[in-house]
Parts: structure tokens; sequence; C-alpha cells
């Protein structure tokens, strides 16, 4: 190997090493992708349970190595739609909802109480976050339409 080679390449891996280690980011990547990365399926390969659900749904379910930091992510999804209608359960997250919803998000009513709406500018935009019992859903405008249209008035921007 070339000296020049030599370095380049020691350079690369030291970058590599301190890209791994970031404390904000799950696997190198931040909250909101690794969120819409397990979404979209990119890390379905990865889940303990894949099946079909009535009304052309599918629901793919992490407990042993969940790809959000939590103890348990199922996500429902139209399995014609996927990227624009699903909806995410995150069970005993390590992270806050207001973390994933970003600090400019709006806090709005809906029948289920207080959620969060991501600002205008964030990639989750288009999606409502809920409390739930044990967590947290993430429900995009599409799911929310063909699914709970009663949270519809909750994607208005005031």
């Amino acid at each position: 190997m070339r000296p020049a080679s030599a370095r380049l390449t020691c350079a690369l891996a030291a970058l590599l090493s301190l890209s791994a280690c970031r404390p904000d980011t799950a696997g190198g990547r931040d909250l909101v992708s690794r969120t819409l990365f397990t979404a979209t399926g990119a890390y379905d390969a990865q889940a303990d349970q894949r099946e079909r659900i009535p009304a052309g749904q599918r629901r793919t379910t992490w407990t042993e190595r969940p790809p959000l930091d939590a103890e348990q992510v199922v996500v429902i999804y139209d399995s014609d739609a996927r990227p624009l209608s699903w909806m995410l359960e995150i069970r005993a997250p390590r992270f806050t909802a207001q973390a994933l919803a970003g600090e400019d998000a709006v806090h709005v009513q809906t029948p289920s109480g207080e959620a969060l709406r991501p600002a205008a500018t964030s990639r989750l935009a288009d999606a409502l976050i809920l409390p739930a019992k044990e967590g947290m859903r993430v429900l995009t405008r599409g799911y929310v339409t063909q699914n709970e249209p009663a949270l519809l008035p909750a994607f208005q921007r005031r």
C-alpha cells in the first residue's frame, strides 16, 4: 500500500469511528430518519413478526431488536401506499414525543387528548404524534384519513 493510500485509509477509518459514536443518534442516523426508515420498511428484514391484518393492511413488529430505542415497535401500514399511510406504535420509548416532533412542534387537541404536530419544515410534517398508554403513536395524515378520521382536524394549520 502506498503511503498516501495508507493515510487516506486511516483518515477514513477515524472519521467513520467518530460518526458511529455520536450520542444523539441511533446507529449514525438521527431520530426522525430512523423513525421514517422504520415506518417505510427499511428494517422489516430484522422484524420479529410480519403479518397481514384486515382491510388490506399489514403489521410488522419488533421486540427483540427494535429499530428505535424502545421496548417494542409496531408499524401498521397500507400495503398499497406504505410511504403515505402508516402508524407506528412505540412502546416504552427511551426518547420523548417532543424529541421526535422537534422544538418547533405545535401542541394540538384531539379527541384522544393533546398531541404534537411537527413543524412544517420537519420531515415528519405530515404526521401526528399522540401519547399512548405505554408510549406514543405516530400517524400519517394518510393513515388518519383511512382509519381514524376523527383525528383529521389536528392536521389543520393554525
